[in-house]
């Protein structure tokens, strides 16, 4: 997908959603850290709350650096409030690509590397073979939160897919943003239940039809 696509506007902020640039890599990596810091599946993943700041970045510096290649990531302009990493068809990794990958992803969180491992898999095991376009992450920060940035962010790539007939697919980490993405088009198809932890929801969505 084409990095340079025309930006949209969240709905009550102002800011517009544009693809990222290299330069813009250090801020996507700090606004999705502060993202997630309080999202269940990284709670569950990273218990220690002083440690999981540090975790997380170093987690999302490896995803940013595999994934800008391919033109699939997006923040905001003039603030670094939001962000989004989308995988394009044709552009996630399989087979010893794929095991290569999920090695960085554990040394990035060493010492979590168990938890790690078994949020992988269980994704993997869920994750469709059929074409299709993958959220691997969105977030915003926690001041800028339920001002429209998550359905600016979605609506940049949902709208090629609309136009090009390509699904789409990603994993729901809370109710929260479960309910987000049943409004764009999503429907759950199962449940990742992590062992005493909370629960993952695979979300595929058919491309819409285009007038």
């Amino acid at each position: 997908m084409n990095a340079s696509a025309p930006g949209m506007t969240g709905s009550d902020t102002g800011l517009r959603v544009r693809g990222a640039t290299g330069a813009d890599l250090p801020d996507l990596v700090d606004t999705l850290t502060a993202a997630f810091l309080a999202d269940p599946l990284m709670c569950w993943w990273m218990p220690d709350p002083q440690r999981r700041p540090q975790i997380l970045r170093a987690l999302f510096e490896v995803v940013v650096d595999v994934n800008h290649p391919y033109g699939g990531l997006y923040t905001t302009d003039p603030a670094s409030a939001a962000g989004a990493v989308w995988v394009p068809p044709g552009c996630q990794p399989a087979g010893g690509q794929a095991d290569e990958l999920v090695g960085w992803y554990l040394d990035a969180a060493a010492e979590t590397a168990e938890r790690a491992l078994v949020v992988l898999e269980s994704m993997e095991r869920h994750h469709p073979v059929e074409p299709h376009a993958y959220l691997f992450l969105l977030g915003a920060r926690p001041e800028w939160q339920g001002r429209g940035l998550g359905s600016a962010l979605l609506r940049q790539v949902l709208d090629r897919c609309d136009r090009d007939a390509t699904p789409a697919y990603l994993e729901a980490t809370s109710p929260d943003n479960r309910r987000l993405y049943l409004r764009h088009g999503f429907e759950v198809t199962g449940e990742i239940r992590l062992p005493d932890g909370p629960s993952l929801w695979p979300m595929w969505r058919e491309p819409r039809p285009v007038d």
